[in-house]
């Protein structure tokens, strides 16, 4: 087999994973792409196997080069497949470790997750060239992602100032593509004026990534501070929201939940950015009080959800209560 004949690349970040698979294609002249990200069942799946098969089976005959592509495939072993599927996998794999790809001819298959020790792996170990964007550790992951924004940002005449991009990353997340999108938007909000990013235009401009849950900052900053005026602007924000008391309820509790892990040293595995806010936030708060704050709005939180009550004004009136008693006792 040639030496860029067959590729496996497997990672959660679908975006990095079609970078490496478009990078392995090259400049075929015919890509044949099947794409399996809607097989759900046996028989998708096994159907779209048959198309790899067939495709890869097919040598390029008008075209000066052939690549196929068989992405999305996320019932590699590791993911969910029935017996006849992972059999037929296997099976697929033996024919692919003994195929004799000419030099013009690629297979690229590409999934987020595939088990190291398995017979698939392990036939195409040695013959097929393979690429993994293995799911760090969070504070890892966050690092990584930082590091990417900054070369992206680069590449789109930018740059972040001092500590910008571990905010950027701690609200866009560590999706690739959601952070090449919100570069994209960064370029367009700064325009031509300068090209430094600030903490502020990654607050006015940033959201948060597809895989992320949106964050309410403006609210838990202000909580964190103990600003009772800006958390009370800040609230009213979401309030015509539908499901405004059951979302904020939860957000405020997991932010309390937080300060109270700061405060009594719970930080194994935190996103480091997160902890040093999070450090300043708590020295704001005697650990009685945040227990106790964290306790209501869990209480709130299971009965906005279980319907017990209407809490949109409870939203409002449990944080002033906590907010202000706790003024009072400083």
């Amino acid at each position: 087999m040639n030496a860029q004949g067959l590729h496996v690349i497997i990672g959660e970040d679908d975006y990095l994973v079609d970078q490496a698979a478009k990078k392995a294609v090259g400049d075929c002249a015919a890509v044949e792409v099947v794409d399996s990200v809607n097989s759900t069942n046996a028989e998708l799946q096994l159907a779209d196997l048959r198309k790899a098969d067939e495709s890869v089976s097919t040598p390029p005959f008008l075209e000066p080069s052939k690549a196929t592509w068989w992405k999305n495939v996320g019932f590699l072993p590791g993911g969910k497949a029935s017996e006849d599927v992972k059999a037929a996998l296997e099976k697929f794999a033996a024919k692919l470790a003994s195929l004799d790809l000419p030099d013009n001819q690629r297979f690229v298959i590409s999934g987020p997750r595939l088990l190291k020790t398995s017979v698939f792996a392990k036939r195409l170990a040695g013959v097929a060239q393979f690429v993994t964007f293995a799911a760090g550790k969070p504070w890892e992951a966050a690092r990584e992602a930082a590091a990417r924004a900054d070369e992206l940002a680069v590449e789109a005449g930018l740059k972040f100032a001092p500590g910008a991009a571990e905010r950027f990353v701690a609200v866009v997340g560590t999706d690739a593509r959601s952070i090449v999108s919100e570069i994209g938007k960064m370029r367009d909000y700064i325009g031509g004026e300068r090209n430094v990013i600030s903490a502020e235009d990654v607050a006015a401009v940033t959201s948060p990534g597809a895989k992320v849950e949106a964050e309410v900052w403006d609210v838990t900053d202000a909580i964190g501070s103990r600003n009772v005026a800006a958390a009370l602007a800040a609230l009213k924000k979401f309030e015509l929201q539908n499901g405004f008391a059951v979302f904020m309820s939860g957000a405020i509790e997991r932010f309390f939940r937080q300060l109270l892990d700061v405060k009594e040293g719970r930080t194994a595995g935190m996103n480091p950015y997160a902890m040093r806010k999070s450090s300043g936030f708590a020295a704001n708060w005697e650990l009685a009080e945040l227990r106790a704050a964290r306790a209501r709005f869990l209480d709130l939180r299971e009965k906005v959800v279980s319907g017990t009550v209407s809490g949109d004004v409870l939203v409002v009136t449990t944080l002033l209560r906590v907010m202000r008693r706790s003024q009072r006792r400083r």
